[in-house]
């Protein structure tokens, strides 16, 4: 089962990416959309919809949680030539191998050092551990034994002595989180200053999230009490033929053919066809509800929003035109128009459903706080 959840959110990636595509139209491709759609579908309730608004609060110990790791994003790596080394420790060795006193192939650094990571280096079995403990500017002897399998005649199953130098022990330091650090790194000039932006930060990232969540749960519940009339079978079948295609491309990728694929997920043949079906269905039911939406409250895309959309995309993707950006995701033109026009259908949505009263649901840390990787490209962007 948790091969197929996984599989499944496979197929619900390319979806995301593959099925925008749109047919190629003449004219303003969010009304060519609205008619298409708009009388294929028997709506259910998209008006005053109640709900429980999600309200996730930001605590105090999420905001130290992301001030601390801001600060560890200008960590460094110091060498450091005092202290022992333990398991987990990378370290900076030296060494040079010798069976029966005589230096063999491959056996030495040469000099150059190398670094290795005590615990999981790869090395035989037995290396790492005779590291621990010792400090650096030590010399001393590793003894191991290679496998009798190891892969060189010459070293199976033989004896070694490694003459070994641990020239230091690496080690990651990081600044003491001072006014004087937020006013080098950001444009704040105190800890409580920055600490002030950052919760305003996430509590609007947050809110924005829950928006998101809480429009989710009301398109599902349109979704669920909707009716299609009936389904456009040439684009199904387009897409389910693409969706095919891609997942085929991704078993070359690992260098398998599909049938292999399948079978590491849980699928037969039957089945793979059947979640590939289904997921297109489900899209194009969303789109076809959106589109009647649309039509019905003449909620509009102009071309001008359009071209604001792919800016925005260009901005977020790195590229600088819209044909690279076209052909690396295989969008259409009439993709740009469908993304402003869900949104605008969700946004009216939301807008006109009514809140119960709210509900707090306290953050856990490892779903609020983002990544120390975000919190380093924050402070490379302040």
């Amino acid at each position: 089962m948790m091969k197929k959840k996984l599989f499944g959110s496979i197929l619900t990636g390319v979806l995301c990416l593959g099925l925008l595509a749109g047919c190629g139209t003449s004219g303003n491709p969010a009304e060519v959309l609205k008619e298409r759609y708009g009388r294929e579908v028997d709506l259910g309730t998209y008006k005053g919809i109640e709900y429980t608004q999600t309200k996730t609060e930001i605590t105090d110990s999420n905001v130290e949680t992301r001030l601390t790791q801001w600060v560890m994003g200008f960590g460094e790596t110091v060498k450091k030539t005092e202290g022992t080394a333990e398991s987990g420790d990378t370290v900076g060795i030296d060494y040079v191998g010798r069976i029966d006193g005589v230096e063999f192939e491959s056996g030495s650094t040469k000099g150059a050092g190398t670094e290795i990571t005590l615990g999981s280096s790869g090395y035989v079995a037995g290396f790492d551990d005779q590291i621990v403990g010792h400090k650096p500017g030590e010399t001393f002897e590793v003894k191991v034994t290679f496998p009798e399998n190891y892969g060189k005649e010459e070293l199976n199953g033989k004896p070694a002595v490694f003459e070994t130098t641990l020239n230091y022990i690496s080690k990651m330091e990081y600044p003491e989180l001072t006014d004087e650090l937020v006013a080098e790194k950001t444009e704040y000039k105190t800890i409580d200053e920055y600490r002030k932006h950052l919760r305003e930060d996430m509590e609007k990232t947050q809110a924005e999230e829950d928006k998101e969540k809480d429009i989710e749960t009301m398109m599902t519940q349109i979704t669920d009490t909707s009716a299609v009339k009936s389904y456009p079978e040439k684009e199904m079948k387009d897409q389910i033929a693409k969706l095919t295609s891609q997942i085929e491309s991704t078993a070359t990728s690992y260098g398998i053919e599909l049938n292999q694929l399948l079978m590491m997920y849980g699928y037969t043949a039957d089945s793979f066809q059947e979640e590939i079906r289904d997921g297109v269905e489900s899209y194009i039911k969303r789109k076809m509800i959106v589109g009647a939406i649309a039509q019905k409250e003449d909620i509009t895309v102009s071309k001008q929003e359009a071209e604001e959309k792919i800016r925005e995309l260009l901005k977020a993707s790195g590229l600088n035109d819209v044909e690279t950006l076209n052909s690396r995701y295989g969008y259409s033109n009439d993709d740009y128009y469908y993304v402003v026009l869900e949104d605008k259908v969700l946004n009216f949505i939301y807008d006109n459903a009514v809140p119960k009263e709210a509900s707090e649901t306290a953050t856990e840390e490892t779903t609020t706080d983002s990544s120390a990787t975000e919190a380093v490209t924050e402070a490379a962007t302040e």
